[in-house]
């Protein structure tokens, strides 16, 4: 059998057409699929990113609190642990490696400030920190 005669044939066909079209249709839609699934893990990537800063924010506010309110009562406590428990499972184990710390009060930690820098590196995804701790602005308790 002599292929070009053979696909001469079928494609000069009305079925021929349709063959074709339905296999590029299919191919365009699986391209824009793949296309699409892409876009929407990179959207859901940085809305998390976006939830994590703004847990590391949440949760930093409330450990301040406590410089800011005398005495610190028992209330204030479950407060900033209720906040605590509730935003930490969001963060994943940069921020926490972060944070924590700090937390902590470790003699390793970063200072409040910075880890606010760092927080925000890592939600634009940069490779280093586009401002420095000393540009941001902090109110101490009177």
């Amino acid at each position: 059998m002599n292929w070009a005669v053979f696909w001469s044939a079928f494609l000069g066909s009305g079925l021929g057409i349709v063959v074709v079209g339905y296999l590029a249709r299919t191919l365009l839609e699986h391209w824009l699929n793949i296309d699409r699934s892409k876009q929407e893990e990179q959207r859901q990537l940085l809305q998390k990113r976006r939830k994590s800063n703004t847990v590391v924010v949440d949760i930093l506010s409330e450990w301040l609190r406590s410089a800011y309110i005398k005495p610190f009562t028992n209330e204030d406590r479950w407060r900033l642990q209720t906040t605590y428990w509730k935003n930490i499972l969001w963060l994943d184990k940069e921020l926490l490696d972060i944070l924590l710390p700090r937390l902590a009060n470790a003699k390793n930690a970063l200072p409040t400030k910075e880890v606010i820098v760092q927080a925000r590196k890592l939600l634009h995804g940069l490779s280093k920190a586009d401002i420095k701790s000393e540009q941001l602005n902090s109110w101490d308790p009177e």
